[in-house]
């Protein structure tokens, strides 16, 4: 099926091949916009199909905190805006080096307008999920990778939207975050 809607494509492109107008306007099927209909605008056709419609971003970071063990998931679901709710937040298309002066997450910083992200209404499991390629982990007041202090213990990755996530799940029971993470 797949096969056949694309020559089906390509016969449609290239019989509306037609000599480029002088005053500028566009020739039909010439999705790249590179002046031919060829072989290339089917590549970009492709490209479109399978990027949902868009010509695509690039890969999107995020990184997670819950009381829902992020290994379960599926999706990068849901994605949160606002400093204070459960769920995936954005980091960017590209990862930053994170350290003690650039912090993914700054308690310090949520302590002085009391924006603790909440991650539920009674005391549970609380969950972090990070980009492995991202330098960043969760961090006690020292600074200390909370691994190493027993904050947290780094469970097995999991793999989302093609991204490669490190888990952690808290040694304790808590309803907000209260440590730093770079």
């Amino acid at each position: 099926m797949k096969t056949r809607f694309l020559l089906l494509l390509a016969a449609m492109l290239l019989s509306s091949v037609s000599a480029f107008a002088q005053s500028g306007t566009p020739l039909k099927g010439d999705v790249n916009e590179d002046g031919v209909v060829d072989v290339a605008d089917i590549t970009a056709i492709i490209a479109i199909m399978k990027n949902g419609g868009g010509t695509g971003e690039g890969t999107k970071y995020y990184w997670y905190v819950g009381q829902t063990d992020p290994s379960t998931m599926t999706t990068i679901s849901p994605v949160v805006s606002d400093t204070t709710s459960p769920g995936w937040r954005l980091i960017g298309t590209t990862l930053p080096t994170y350290s003690a002066s650039n912090k993914l997450y700054d308690t310090v910083a949520r302590q002085a307008d009391n924006s603790f992200i909440v991650t539920g209404t009674s005391l549970a499991t609380q969950w972090v999920a990070l980009p492995a390629n991202c330098s960043a982990c969760v961090r006690d007041g020292a600074g200390n990778d909370g691994t190493t202090v027993n904050i947290c213990t780094q469970k097995s990755n999991v793999t989302i939207g093609g991204i490669t996530y490190k888990v952690y799940e808290w040694n304790g029971k808590a309803k907000k975050l209260g440590y730093d993470i770079y």
